[in-house]
């Protein structure tokens, strides 16, 4: 029953300027999980991409199937929104955090993304990259370590901007690109590749 109207209503409008942006929410209890079956998200991706031109969608779910905790075979599968969410994906900008812990989470995240959706293009975003948690030369420290043990990702950092994070989650509101800081001119740069 979803369609192009439904998800005008369903949707909260986010003024940004130039380009509005249309935000649907996802479910607001874990346990209506199940309701996403990787059916139900492949089809409302479906339906969004003839109802917008560009739909993006935020996944901070584990790309793991977990396939051997459930005991009934036609049981919706942990994570599946999301695997059908990258599954679909034209483009995929994986995100890692600045920091040894989240270089190495996103080097067994890429391997999972070559068997969900290797057709996909995609980029590996550093965010918060500052220099703390690795010494001298950080961004050269993540870069090498990425070419060692993801050879051939196109690689973007986002600088530590904590006063513009704070800033923008006080005003419930994105930071916007026409700020003068260094994470706004580098999220800039990386929106234009898209």
């Amino acid at each position: 029953m979803l369609d192009g109207p439904e998800l005008t209503r369903l949707s909260a409008p986010v003024d940004i300027g130039e380009h509005p942006l249309e935000v649907l929410t996802g479910i607001n209890r874990p346990t209506r999980w199940p309701e996403l079956s990787a059916g139900r998200v492949a089809a409302a991706l479906d339906v969004a991409r003839d109802w917008s031109d560009h739909v993006v969608v935020d996944i901070g779910a584990p790309l793991e199937t977990d396939e051997e905790i459930v005991s009934d075979i036609g049981a919706p599968r942990r994570n599946q929104a999301a695997l059908a969410a990258l599954t679909a994906a034209d483009t995929i900008l994986a995100v890692a955090a600045a920091d040894p812990v989240g270089i190495a989470r996103i080097v067994r995240g890429l391997a999972r993304l070559d068997e969900v959706a290797p057709a996909a293009e995609r980029r590996v975003v550093v965010n918060r990259m500052r220099q703390a948690p690795f010494g001298i030369d950080a961004t050269q420290q993540v870069r090498r370590a990425l070419d060692q043990y993801a050879p051939g990702e196109e690689t973007w950092f986002l600088p530590d901007d904590q006063r513009a994070a704070d800033d923008a989650l006080r005003r419930a509101a994105p930071i916007l690109s026409r700020r003068r800081a260094g994470f706004s001119h580098a999220l800039g740069a990386l929106a234009a590749t898209l």
